[in-house]
């Protein structure tokens, strides 16, 4: 396979050029569109991309794409191009009013999960996934994007209902968030006309725009010579290009069309300074960004520009240890941004940025070295390598990325076969003295932006533009200490383990699963699929977890295994062991949670056998190591910094406190918890926990060779050390307090409110009930968007959230929440009862049980098809001590469920004597 590639690689080098530093001839060689992909130009201007691929079978994602956005708005348009976003799920045409949403909910789809929009300053995508086993579904979904593209009904009364949602909608997004980048977007996109486009819009135009002004735009911009469709799944191409021709055909272009004038944000040459002081800001916080022009790939000279920018940006993460310091990010209007993040304690922002860019003025001065480049090349041939194995087996949803991209701003869209010669082509000859070349490019004093953040508090640790930089002139008056490539060359294990036995082994059928016993106890079920050809995932565990730890240790216990696992394994600290697996498609990572602790991780077959190892390692050899458990602690600091101010961190640890019953371990983060943290207690318990294998199962599910696993098994697990005490979790009493509750929590300044109601209690946990329970929970959902979004317009996402737990006890919690005007928090609340009251009275309506049902047989379809769906259903299934065949009895079982036996259930369990309802408003003034 690799000589096969190399030879056409070789060709490709010789079309290219000969040599390859000649520039000229790759910066004139456009890169060709995908083979796989048809694509054409209707005589309206309308173009069609189509492919055809089968991953997942029987389903086919359409993408209606528009080049406009809200930048194209005026200013009495202000938020119309989202707003006609929402019209359009509003009714059309052929599908007036709800026919649209009922069709679709129907069809198995669900607003936001599946069937979604998205309006961007320069674009609006409509994203459609659909059946695509019977003609009826393919027929409809394009009189759907048909009927987006020109056919909106935009009327007035749905406008006047809409209004409400969206502005409720503007309200979700208030916040400190928001507040941040309004003020912050006109110095990120250089004062250009990005800045006054935020897609949300304004609140004084949104409150008052007419039905005709909306219209205006939809009949400017939603025009055929700016419009696409893209369909990728298991349909028949030539079959949906007939289809496409007949239906699109007659969309047509304004009489008098306005100029699609392309924008961009300049780069002016200046430098910006500015302060974000904001109550709901936490520590202080340091952004240093220093800009240049985004490229678009379009020739072969650009593809190697490209390349060599990834590159650098890896070598970048990896010095910097994969923490998000620093990196290079695209902003809006066409530019990137190389910047220095940091968030520290208000006292500790100076000796902060001075570690960050010493490090960076090591790289600008000394370089990389030949090792790290060849590491990072290795590893990202290796990525690109499994791309191309699996070209068969990449979801329609990720293959039909590219070539949005490819319409919208003309970005190449080769794909991963030629995206493979290329990078095979172009990689070797990329030298270490361009690489290094590429800081002096991105470490400018020009076109610099610097932004400092904090509370009204901490004003006074908030340092000036002159301070900033005279911390960074320091940095290059000291001594510069040279860089080591500190790598090893020992094997990962201070001791081979001794292999065990398959003792013995057993067949579950249906599901086509193989169940193992070890000889030291541990139980092994593989699941062997071909969803991916070169795909093995692996989770493992055992009961106990923190639970078992003592009330004083509990933060010790429950941050153990993320600070081995930032310690390393065996003879390898955690940098190390990165350069050890370069070139290695492999991920282990021990977990400790409540009840349970154990591994979870992804890998290929070839390197299955170095996976299995450092499970070994984490298991048997965890090292201890004060850098890594100091870094953790200073990273959980500074996320603590960042939220101690913030509301809804407030709310949500205060109705932890009360789900929890105030129990200690549900306390709110805080300096006292982190302090406590101690580095010896967490190595302790970690090797407690992982002492005695006897109790582990672990699960492996994928494109597995059991002849090749099968020795591997009894080598990496059965020889883990074992007891035979089978410990399980402590039950610590962790449970939602019965009675009735009511907690209002004040915070923040934002006019918004946010509501949670919980109905809880004890449950008959069985399969049949889990799904009664699972349709109580989804068509409430259902109910609580039309009544309260769509019907009274009071806030754009209430949600209802059931969650079933069998172990420790069989519990069960129904959570209505949503976010609303404070003023009408009483009002919704009721209504929100009354549509509980009602599911227990009359139950579902047989409607919007039937849409349950579609939606659930939806998702079993396409999720049986995917290897971590499996991996997750058999991991719940073992957890639970349920059958683990359940699945294959779904179907059955659904379609007996019925409108009565739902509202049995729901007069069965939702009882309002167990009953808590937290509220979160603006702090009184």
């Amino acid at each position: 396979m690799l000589l096969k590639y190399k030879s056409l690689n070789l060709l490709f080098i010789a079309a290219l050029c000969i040599p390859l530093a000649c520039k000229t001839q790759l910066d004139t060689q456009v890169l060709p569109l995908d083979p796989q992909v048809r694509t054409g130009k209707l005589p309206n201007g309308f173009t069609y991309y189509i492919r055809k691929n089968k991953t997942p079978e029987k389903r086919v994602m359409m993408y209606l794409a528009i080049k406009a956005g809200s930048i194209l708005e005026t200013d009495e348009q202000r938020g119309v191009a989202h707003f006609i976003e929402h019209m359009s799920f509003n009714g059309t045409k052929h599908f007036p009013k709800k026919a649209l949403s009922d069709y679709l909910e129907k069809s198995g789809m669900r607003f936001g999960a599946d069937i979604n929009a998205t309006t961007l300053p320069d674009e609006t995508v409509y994203q459609l996934p659909l059946p695509s086993d019977h003609p009826e579904f393919l027929a409809n979904g394009l009189q759907i994007m048909r009927d987006w593209a020109q056919d909106a009904n935009i009327d007035a009364e749905d406008v006047e209902r809409e209004r409400h949602v969206i502005l409720e909608e503007k309200r979700v997004r208030q916040g400190i968030s928001q507040r941040f980048q309004e003020q912050s977007i006109p110095l990120y996109t250089n004062q250009s006309r990005y800045g006054s486009r935020l897609p949300i819009g304004k609140e004084e135009v949104l409150l008052k725009v007419t039905p005709e002004e909306i219209r205006r735009f939809y009949k400017d911009w939603y025009r055929p010579n700016l419009q696409a469709i893209l369909v990728v799944g298991d349909v028949d191409v030539d079959q949906m290009e007939k289809d496409i021709k007949a239906k699109f055909s007659d969309l047509k272009n304004p009489e008098k069309e306005q100029e699609r004038t392309v924008y961009s944000a300049a780069l002016t040459g200046k430098n910006q300074y500015m302060q974000f002081i904001d109550p709901e800001w936490g520590g202080v916080s340091l952004e240093i960004g220093m800009k240049q022009k985004a490229d678009t790939v379009i020739t072969a000279g650009d593809y190697r520009a490209s390349l060599l920018k990834n590159l650098f940006q890896q070598m970048l993460a990896a010095r910097f240890r994969q923490m998000s310091i620093v990196g290079i990010v695209p902003l809006t209007g066409g530019l990137n941004s190389f910047y220095v993040n940091i968030t520290t304690k208000p006292a500790e922002t100076e000796p902060a940025l001075k570690s960050v860019w010493l490090e960076l003025r090591k790289i600008e001065e000394q370089g990389f070295t030949e090792a790290e480049l060849e590491r990072i090349k290795k590893s990202y041939l290796l990525k690109l390598s499994e791309f191309l194995q699996e070209k068969d087996k990449t979801p329609s949803e990720v293959l039909i990325k590219p070539y949005l991209q490819h319409f919208l701003t003309g970005q190449a869209a080769p794909g991963i076969v030629k995206e493979y010669e290329l990078s095979n082509a172009l990689i070797p000859d990329i030298s270490l003295k361009e690489l290094n070349a590429q800081m002096k490019i991105y470490l400018k004093n020009t076109d610099r932006d610097i932004i400092v953040k904090s509370s009204a508090a901490n004003k006074a640790f908030l340092p000036t533009e002159a301070a900033i930089l005279s911390w960074i002139e320091n940095v290059y008056a000291q001594t510069l200490p040279p860089y080591v490539d500190d790598v090893l060359s020992v094997p990962l294990l201070k001791k081979e383990p001794k292999a065990g036995k398959i003792t013995a082994v057993d067949a579950i059928n249906p599901g086509g699963l193989q169940k193992m016993t070890l000889s030291n106890g541990v139980k092994v079920i593989l699941k062997k699929t071909d969803f991916q050809n070169n795909q093995v995932l692996f989770k493992g565990f055992a009961g106990g977890g923190a639970s078992l730890s003592a009330d004083a240790d509990y933060q010790s216990a429950v941050n153990a295994a993320n600070i081995v696992a930032a310690g390393g394994a065996g003879n390898y600290d955690a940098l190390q062991l990165g350069k050890l697996l370069a070139g290695k498609q492999v991920q282990v990572s021990p977990f400790i949670i409540d009840n349970y602790q154990g591994f979870s991780g992804s890998t290929t077959k070839e390197d299955l056998p170095v996976a299995l190892e450092l499970l070994y390692a984490y298991f048997t050899e965890p090292r201890k190591s004060e850098d890594a458990y100091q870094t953790l602690i200073g990273r959980t600091r500074e996320a603590f910094a960042n939220k101690t101010n913030d509301p809804g961190q407030v709310f949500t640890d205060s109705a932890g406190q009360v789900l929890s019953n105030y129990h200690v371990r549900r306390s709110p983060q805080s300096t006292a918890k982190i302090t406590s943290i101690n580095l010896d207690k967490a190595l302790k318990f970690y090797q407690e926990r992982f002492a005695d294998a006897s109790g582990f199962t672990f699960l492996f599910v994928g494109n597995i060779d059991e002849k090749t696993i099968k020795p591997l098994l009894e080598k990496y697990l059965g020889s883990l050390p074992s007891k035979g005490l089978k410990e399980q979790a402590r039950d610590l009493g962790i449970n939602i307090p019965p009675g009735r509750m009511a907690k209002t929590v004040y915070s923040g300044s934002t006019k918004k409110a946010s509501v949670m109601l919980v109905y809880s209690g004890d449950f008959n946990y069985n399969f049949e009930n889990t799904i009664k329970m699972n349709a109580l929970a989804d068509a409430l959902n259902i109910r609580m968007n039309q009544r309260l979004r769509n019907q009274e317009g009071g806030t754009y996402t209430p949600n209802v959230q059931m969650s079933l737990t069998k172990y420790l006890k069989s519990r069960f919690s129904l959570t209505v929440s949503f976010d609303c005007a404070p003023q009408n928090v009483e009002k919704l609340i009721a209504l929100a009862q009354d549509e509980v009251n009602q599911m227990r009275i009359s139950g579902p309506s047989a409607e919007n049980l039937q849409k349950f049902k579609a939606s659930r047989k939806v998702a079993l379809q396409t999720g049986s098809t995917n290897n971590d769906f499996w991996l997750n259903y058999l991991l719940g299934q073992e957890m639970d001590k349920e059958s683990l065949t359940q699945f294959f009895d779904y179907d059955a079982v659904l379609n007996k469920i019925t409108v009565k036996s739902v509202q049995e259930t729901a007069a069965t369990f939702i009882q309002d004597k167990n009953y808590i309802r937290m509220v979160l408003m603006p702090e009184k003034k």
